[in-house]
């Protein structure tokens, strides 16, 4: 769960967020923090994903569009070194990692 919410100014977070809170989907630890520029480097972030994707136009159905933009994002975080305990030249993990996470086949 998380500790903390960041949203940008748009009115419509504040009342899903008691909805939720309410209906305790989120604990009362979980606070909501809205800062109009918070959310850019999270935005910034997925800026290579939706470059990549921009020309993706021709996915079939949804499965296939949500498989192709996790494998992305997946390759883009080991790029970032973002995994945790694997290092730059640890390629069989990295492989590894991809195939477990995705269920490919070794």
């Amino acid at each position: 769960m998380p500790y903390v919410i960041n949203v940008d100014k748009n009115p419509a977070y504040p009342a899903a967020y008691s909805d939720l809170w309410k209906t305790k989907e989120l604990p009362a630890t979980t606070k909501l923090r809205q800062v109009k520029y918070l959310n850019n480097t999270v935005e910034n972030d997925h800026k290579c994903v939706k470059t990549k994707s921009r020309y993706r136009q021709w996915y079939q159905s949804f499965k296939t569009a949500v498989n192709s933009i996790d494998l992305i994002e997946s390759m883009r975080m080991i790029q970032k070194r973002q995994l945790k305990y694997t290092s730059i030249g640890e390629v069989r993990l990295q492989n590894s990692f991809i195939n477990n996470l995705f269920g490919l086949a070794a």
